[in-house]
């Protein structure tokens, strides 16, 4: 009779990382890039993370709608990131990572470091008008509304960076079981359509997703994308656990 407390552990071979989204078509996202107060971002990076030359923010609603096979794989992601700067690579530092799907909460927690929390997700495109909503108790702190003006150009496929920060908060209640760790997510990313939005951001005060504390000074881009991408993390050593404390927060918190 099989023990179905014990699995079978798959073993990868020296030098094998596992990939993140490998080989999966292009996905929809509508994205805007705006520049916030230096000083502001600045004082919310972790160490050992670095302000970047431009104070970049990115909020992004995507739709995931996968099939493999007869099955269906369905989830609404956001993504509200700062640029910031390790040893001399500029990336994407994630603040908060909303999704729609309880399942792939632990998961992405416990094994990548990365800050999912649940949240009310919506994206839609009808002709050239655009809507993205991400919203948390009650709250739509992100709403992103506008209209398609154009195609532009679909740049090459192009390499991209994300920090995220893996911990286990100590039993005792304070500090952490084990150093935290920095993790490196490497993509290429591969567009397929660009197209230029007019149209605006709006950022609500929740508590536990206060995107609003980065005020937009100016907006960069609003765009309608699909683009595929091939990712691999790596953990890049270990932080000061005391310094980074501050900067811990559960699927709940903010």
């Amino acid at each position: 009779m099989a023990n179905r407390w014990v699995h079978e552990v798959k073993k990868l071979s020296d030098g094998e990382q596992q990939d993140l989204g490998a080989g999966l078509p292009p996905i929809p996202s509508l994205e805007v890039v705006y520049l916030t107060d230096p000083d502001v971002l600045a004082a919310l990076l972790p160490p050992p993370l670095t302000p970047p030359a431009e104070p970049r923010v990115h909020v992004r609603v995507s739709d995931i709608d996968l099939m493999f096979g007869a099955h269906r794989y369905k989830e609404m992601v956001g993504f509200l990131a700062v640029d910031a700067v390790y040893d001399g690579v500029t990336g994407e530092y994630p603040l908060l990572i909303p999704i729609d799907l309880e399942s792939a909460l632990a998961i992405s927690r416990e094994r990548n470091g990365e800050p999912k929390k649940l949240a009310d997700i919506e994206l839609t495109r009808s002709g050239d008008h655009v809507e993205g909503r991400i919203t948390r108790n009650g709250v739509t702190f992100v709403e992103i509304v506008g209209d398609v003006t154009g195609a532009l150009p679909v740049p090459e496929p192009y390499p991209s960076s994300q920090w995220w920060y893996k911990f286990m908060p100590a039993v005792s209640g304070t500090g952490f079981d084990g150093d935290p760790l920095l993790v490196r997510y490497d993509q290429v990313r591969t567009p397929v359509t660009v197209e230029k939005v007019e149209g605006k951001l709006v950022l609500r005060d929740e508590p536990t997703a206060p995107i609003v504390d980065l005020p937009m000074l100016e907006t960069v881009s609003i765009t309608w994308t699909t683009r595929s991408s091939k990712a691999r993390t790596s953990v890049v050593g270990p932080v000061d656990p005391v310094a980074f404390e501050p900067f811990a927060h559960s699927r709940y918190d903010h």
